[in-house]
């Protein structure tokens, strides 16, 4: 494209870091910490209702019907309680339903969760979001000449640019931001490359998320909620997509940034082993580095 057009995505791409990233992150944040409070108050109802049956036993995971979803439900409260990421008063309902909170810590309280669980954007964090979302903008401008094709890529780092707010702040990738994601970048890959692309993208993305639940399932008991998190999956689904040919190039060029980034921080002990990381940043790496082989490969 021309100077101008690329001048007019970078300042198309700024005013929607500056205005619409703050507010859709903390729009989104709390629509799904409204759905998740919606899920924990029903399965600790199920709970207490299965522990009044059973009193002596844990619903199983593996089972099916209500037990395995409360067995689901109870394994993830018990990872949470041992990342010491569950408030004081769930601390508090669960030890009442018959939970053994023994040895788990809590962290803050529903009212700081919820502070967590929002985003007011400050001018610093406002021009941070418009300068990676208009130089993510002029560079898709830059190297795609097909103008819808980069406003749809444009899109799909708009939508990244929310989930990395958003698991940064409370390690929540919203379920809106990974639709977004997979429907603008399956209609990019159909514009750049065509039914070869969207088919190359779902086959990835259905190899790493059966991946990521064989994942989850064989390393269950050293992670009882999950070795991948829900939100993660469901993004590297939406990028397979987005980045259809290039999905392998993106996938390593994530999984190696966040290997850099671990070692990093454990060897300026900042991070220790097992410690985890908000994904998202990385998960943008996928989408810069699988756009751009997909744009090559075309």
């Amino acid at each position: 494209m021309s100077a101008s057009m690329v001048a007019a995505f970078a300042a198309v791409g700024g005013a929607l870091g500056w205005f619409a990233v703050p507010g859709a992150s903390d729009v989104l944040l709390r629509r799904a910490r409204a759905r998740a409070d919606a899920w924990w108050r029903d399965s600790l109802e199920a709970y207490r209702a299965f522990k009044r049956e059973h009193p002596d036993v844990e619903p199983s995971s593996s089972a099916r019907g209500v037990e395995g979803a409360v067995g689901i439900w109870r394994d993830e409260a018990f990872s949470a309680g041992l990342a010491g990421s569950l408030t004081q008063e769930r601390l508090r309902s669960l030890a009442s339903a018959g939970f053994k909170v023994d040895g788990l810590a809590a962290a803050g309280t529903e009212e700081s969760r919820r502070l967590r669980c929002s985003f007011r954007a400050r001018k610093r964090d406002r021009a941070l979001c418009a300068l990676a979302l208009a130089a993510a903008a002029a560079t898709a401008a830059a190297f795609v000449s097909n103008a819808i094709a980069a406003a749809l890529l444009g899109l799909c780092a708009a939508a990244m640019a929310v989930a990395v707010v958003c698991d940064a702040r409370a390690r929540i990738i919203p379920l809106e931001a990974c639709a977004l994601v997979a429907l603008g970048g399956a209609a990019f890959q159909a514009a750049v490359r065509g039914p070869e692309g969207l088919a190359a993208g779902a086959l990835f993305a259905l190899v790493v998320t059966g991946g990521c639940a064989l994942a989850n399932r064989l390393l269950r008991v050293r992670c009882p909620g999950g070795a991948v998190g829900r939100g993660d999956v469901r993004c590297m689904g939406a990028l397979s997509l987005a980045t259809g040919a290039g999905a392998a190039c993106g996938f390593a060029a994530c999984y190696a940034l966040a290997g850099l980034v671990a070692l990093g921080g454990c060897a300026m002990r900042r991070l220790k082993l097992g410690d985890g990381m908000p994904m998202a940043p990385f998960l943008s790496a996928w989408l810069a580095c699988g756009a751009a082989a997909s744009v090559a490969l075309a």
